[in-house]
Formats: C-alpha cells, sequence, structure tokens
C-alpha cells in the first residue's frame, strides 16, 4: 500500500469513527428523549440546566410552604370565626342576663349555656392544626397552649413565639398568632387588658349569684373586637400567600419552558438527521472497503 493509499486509508477510518460516534449520539438522543444526553454534549446549554433545575427546586419549595401556609391559617380562621359566633351568642344571651325581667332561675339557666360557650372558646383556643401542632401555642406547638383550674384561674403554657415561612424569593408570612396576643391581651376600656376566657367565667358566676355585671357587654364587645382584628390579618395574610402562590406558579411555567427548551429534543429533526447519519456511515463504510482494496495489482 503506497503512502497515498495509507494517508487515504487512515481518513476513511476517521471518517468511519467520527460517523459512527455521531449516529450513536443521536439514537441515544431519540432513546432518552432529551437533546443534551451528556455535559459534554454541550457545556453552556448544561450549566444552564443546572441553574434552572435550582431554581425550580426552590421554586417548589415555596409552593409547599404556601401550602403548609395556608392550611394553618385557613384553620385559624376558622377557629376565630367559630369563637367570635360563640362570642356574639355569649352577648345575646348576656343582654337576657343584664334584663331585670330575668332573675333567679332563668339568670342560672342563661349561666349554664355561657359556660357550655365558655368550654367551646377554650376547645377551639386548644384547636390542633393538621400535623398535631396546637394552633395558638406560639413556637410551643406540642404543648396545649390553655388550661382552668376550675375555679376562674385560666393559664397559658405557650410563648411569644410567631414562625415566619419562605413563600417566595422576598416575601415571608406568618403562620399563625401566638394565643397571648390573641386571647389574653385584649385592651379593656378602662385600661390594662382582659382576656376573653375570664370575661366568660365571671359573666356566668355572675348570672348564677343573680347579680349580673352591665360591663360584661362591654368586655365582650372589645373582645369581639379584638378577635375580629386578628381575623382581618389572618385574611391579609391568606390573600398575599394566594397572589405569591399565583406569582411562582407562573416563574415555575417560564422556567419549564426554558428547560425544555434547552434539554428536550425535537424529534422530528432528530430522526431526520439519524436518517441521513446512517447514509453517510454506509457511504464511509463503502468507501474505505475501496481504499482497502486499493493496491498495485488493480492496475496491472
Amino acid at each position: 500500500m503506497r503512502i497515498g493509499t495509507l494517508q487515504m486509508f487512515r481518513q476513511s477510518v476517521t471518517s468511519i469513527l467520527e460517523q459512527q460516534t455521531s449516529l450513536v449520539q443521536t439514537q441515544q438522543q431519540l432513546s432518552s428523549g432529551r437533546r443534551i444526553v451528556n455535559p459534554s454534549d454541550d457545556p453552556i446549554g448544561s450549566a444552564r440546566l443546572i441553574g434552572l433545575s435550582e431554581s425550580l427546586q426552590i421554586t417548589e419549595q415555596y409552593q409547599r410552604n404556601i401550602q403548609r401556609v395556608q392550611a394553618r391559617l385557613e384553620l385559624e380562621d376558622t377557629a376565630l370565626g367559630s369563637i367570635g359566633d360563640a362570642l356574639q351568642r355569649a352577648r345575646e344571651l348576656t343582654v337576657q342576663g343584664v334584663n331585670d325581667t330575668n332573675a333567679g332561675d332563668e339568670r342560672v339557666a342563661i349561666a349554664k349555656e355561657i359556660r357550655q360557650i365558655l368550654d367551646e372558646v377554650l376547645g377551639l383556643a386548644n384547636r390542633k392544626s393538621e400535623n398535631g401542632e396546637y394552633l395558638f401555642a406560639g413556637f410551643q406547638g406540642l404543648t396545649i397552649p390553655f388550661s382552668h383550674d376550675g375555679a376562674g384561674n385560666f393559664s397559658y403554657a405557650g410563648d411569644q413565639g410567631q414562625r415566619s415561612i419562605q413563600v417566595g424569593p422576598v416575601r415571608q408570612v406568618s403562620d399563625g398568632d401566638p394565643g397571648q396576643a390573641v386571647f389574653l391581651d385584649i385592651p379593656a376600656t378602662s385600661g390594662g387588658t382582659e382576656d376573653v376566657f375570664t370575661t366568660l367565667y365571671n359573666l356566668a358566676s355572675d348570672l348564677e349569684a343573680d347579680a349580673p355585671n352591665p360591663n360584661s357587654l362591654e368586655q365582650l364587645d372589645n373582645a369581639m373586637t379584638h378577635l375580629l382584628g386578628f381575623r382581618a390579618t389572618v385574611g391579609a395574610r391568606l390573600n398575599a400567600v394566594d397572589s405569591q402562590e399565583n406569582i411562582n406558579g407562573a416563574l415555575l411555567l417560564q422556567l419549564e419552558q426554558t428547560r425544555s427548551s434547552i434539554r428536550d429534543l425535537d424529534y422530528a429533526e432528530a430522526a431526520s438527521r439519524l436518517s441521513q447519519e446512517s447514509v453517510t456511515l454506509q457511504a464511509a463504510q463503502q468507501a474505505f472497503v475501496r481504499v482497502q482494496n486499493l493496491n498495485l495489482f488493480n492496475f496491472l
């Protein structure tokens, strides 16, 4: 084999190897459905995919955080709404109780229902979330927040902690309120604070003693106004997380589309390329066979 023929032989081998590599790469792309199978296929695109995947993971975590925040805030909103309804009923009963047309047994009967309302409110204040944590215990989520000794003394075993949850790149939302602030630190008209439990307990006791306190109505109004303010705050947080959920959803869609445009394969183009590469490989192999057979005897 002459030097020229040897060079042609090497070029043919190189061409076959290159065509085989391209063909295998296209086959891998078609089987995986991805344009980038290995980082070496597109180093710049691979680097972008890593960044996009990280952004997707972070945003998806924000969405999971939002779901947890929504669940807790909706439970708090429901609890506060039920407590508000209970206090409204207690107010109606108080109006009847302070009326001089009711006395003695009538007031005792009213007091009995108010004590039932007290038990209901106390139960709602000790309500748990879906994961077993007490809603109004602050950071002491596994400790029952409110207790009653049966003699009119109510205690709070939670703390003032308020957990802030990241729901977006620059937005955090509190997922609850500590029970001290909600039920115990109710501003009194005369100064200082009142708590809703003692208000209900004293109201029932006064009615049982046939000596209703006219200030009870004002105390109940203060409690309802106070709780309504917290419920409005909860509603504002729910609106905020709903808005952020939409923002995150739009970002997720954009990130997915960008990742797909970089990573995913154009099947029609790849199938056409596979056919072309197969033809090119066959041609290279045929040329190699011809070069292999080249020697001086072919020209005699």
